[in-house]
């Protein structure tokens, strides 16, 4: 996969947003985004390990 994203630091800036929102409805918005992130970066840590 080449992508000029870095999962990890996205999901790290997004939950970084989270804990600053003060609207419960961004807050959770933003830690889904987070979660997502997350996921792809552990995807692509899995397929350098394989």
């Amino acid at each position: 996969m080449c992508t000029k994203y870095d999962p990890q630091h996205e999901a790290e800036a997004a939950m970084k947003r989270a804990a600053a929102s003060s609207d419960g409805d961004d807050r959770q918005r933003l830690i889904q985004l987070a979660l997502a992130w997350h996921e792809l970066a552990r995807d692509r840590r899995d397929e350098r390990t394989d």
